[in-house]
């Protein structure tokens, strides 16, 4: 039985191998179960700053969906399961759609309706509920031929699986087969990602554990017994697992229980499945807690988004033992598969119900100061600024600006009056375009943009009119680049489109 497995799914990962990769996305959750986040606004500037291209939120705000139109930024919205028993007539799926989405779209980029969430483990009846109501806002959508362009599914909870180890051994919970098998069939009608929330947090009980859930290198690897694949961290075990629970339910729903009746026609039924994107709605990693949590700091949580995107986005070599393959996106069973992920969340949230760590999850603080240095895809060019936070208090700001133009030596000649960034003439602006001008000076570190707190790394050009905020390019050895002797990074001017001079 093992050895057919294997040979199965090494004629599924080489046909893989026939396409090309696609590209995978990181963006992150704007979860807002708080009473101290910034406005929308500010969240909005805050997201461009760092080159977050992809954002989720739970619900429909109008004010969170003004404040993104024309950003670009890719947006997921969502309904309430509190909503769910509305969404069971069509016509108020049509006003709803009508009056919440239409109004934003297409200047805010709603690319997903998410209609629930972990419905299964919601009291109450939402579970029965959510693939009507998911099939009404289809319906909606194609009254205004929007249903490629906007895609509907719901997110799932890890603990739908009764069965996650081996990864190849994958099964949905038997008693949610009347929710999960309407689900799928709908998401495969659809062209609908299969939305699942992963949390490699939860299962770490040993130092052991925590470097397999933080990517880090191990000399443990993880073989499946039945297919021979690698699993050198957490993520990807779990995130197969949900790929084979996907099949295995296809194939209980189709009457194939067993495996060994028709090899060829499970092959099929996997190939087919491989054409459902898998959306990973939320992961990320708590920051803090009581002492019960010990494996809950700031320094893991770093780490593990950090290698999180580097996963997602670039890959890692995993090789299947039965035919050596080698690629580099995807997971192991599905090695060309496109996955997008959102972190959770964009900040801590005060009001969070449940465990004490549940408020602490956030990458950037409700000040809008970053938790700890994380870079999205598209940073890594190497392309990046200082300016000043606009929630540091004013004399924080005088006194930094004062040190930059002064001791620090920055060249502040342009925000004097008639100089081309003197307008507009306020603390905030002035002091970014000083602590920009030191930061390039000086090695583009963390160190170089701190100013006492006051200080933000951004990745997006903040130049505007004629007054330009120069930059470096700063490229480190693991983009490819040799770094010259005796240095950390090599520093290459003549390349961003306003270079530092």
């Amino acid at each position: 039985m093992c050895s057919r497995l294997k040979l199965v799914f090494a004629l599924s990962v080489l046909l893989q191998l026939l396409d090309f990769s696609r590209g995978n996305n990181v963006g992150a959750a704007y979860g807002r179960d708080a009473n101290n986040l910034p406005s929308p606004d500010k969240v909005a500037q805050l997201v461009r700053n760092h080159n977050i291209q992809y954002i989720k939120i739970y619900d429909t705000d109008p004010q969170v969906l003004n404040a993104f139109k024309n950003t670009g930024i890719k947006f997921t919205v969502g309904v309430h399961n509190s909503d769910l028993p509305a969404f069971q007539s069509q016509s108020y799926v049509d006003s709803w759609l009508a009056n919440s989405i239409l109004p934003f779209y297409p200047a805010t980029r709603i690319t997903y309706i998410t209609v629930g969430n972990e419905v299964t483990e919601s009291p109450g009846n939402s579970a029965n509920l959510v693939v009507p109501a998911m099939r009404n806002v289809v319906s909606a959508l194609k009254k205004s031929n929007l249903q490629d362009n906007i895609k509907v599914s719901t997110p799932l909870s890890f603990g739908v699986l009764s069965n996650s180890f081996p990864p190849s051994e994958g099964a949905f919970k038997s008693s949610l087969a009347y929710v999960l098998n309407p689900l799928l069939e709908f998401l495969d009608e659809n062209q609908s990602p299969f939305m699942v929330n992963i949390y490699p947090y939860f299962a770490i009980n040993d130092d052991s554990s925590l470097k397999f859930a933080l990517f880090e290198p191990s000399n443990q690897v993880f073989v499946d017994r039945n297919t021979g694949l690698r699993y050198d961290n957490m993520f990807d075990a779990q995130l197969d697992a949900v790929h084979f629970a996907i099949a295995n339910q296809f194939r209980r729903a189709r009457n194939l229980l067993d495996a060994q009746l028709d090899d060829v026609r499970f092959s099929l039924t996997y190939q087919n499945l491989n054409n459902m994107k898998t959306v990973v709605t939320e992961t990320g990693y708590p920051k803090g807690g009581s002492p019960g949590h010990r494996f809950a700091t700031i320094d893991n949580a770093r780490i593990y988004n950090t290698n999180l995107i580097r996963h997602v986005t670039s890959g890692s070599p995993t090789t299947a033992l039965f035919g050596g393959v080698h690629v580099k996106s995807g997971t192991p069973a599905k090695p060309n598969a496109e996955v997008d992920v959102y972190i959770f969340s964009l900040f801590d949230e005060n009001l969070k119900q449940g465990s004490d760590i549940e408020g602490h999850w956030g990458i950037f603080y409700p000040d809008m100061t970053p938790a700890y240095d994380l870079e999205f895809p598209g940073t890594s060019s190497g392309k990046s600024w200082c300016i000043a936070s606009s929630q540091a208090s004013k004399s924080a700001l005088q006194n930094a600006l004062d040190w930059a133009c002064g001791p620090g030596q920055a060249d502040c000649s342009d925000i004097q009056p008639g100089g081309q960034c003197f307008e507009p003439n306020n603390l905030v602006s002035h002091a970014s375009f000083a602590f920009n001008n030191y930061y390039q000076k000086h090695g583009l570190t963390d160190e170089a943009c701190s100013f006492g707190g006051t200080g933000i790394k951004v990745y997006n050009d903040p130049s505007y009119g004629n007054c330009i905020y120069h930059c470096k390019i700063k490229i480190t050895p693991a983009s490819g680049t040799t770094a010259i002797a005796g240095t950390s990074f090599a520093e290459r001017t003549g390349v961003c489109a306003r270079e530092y001079r």
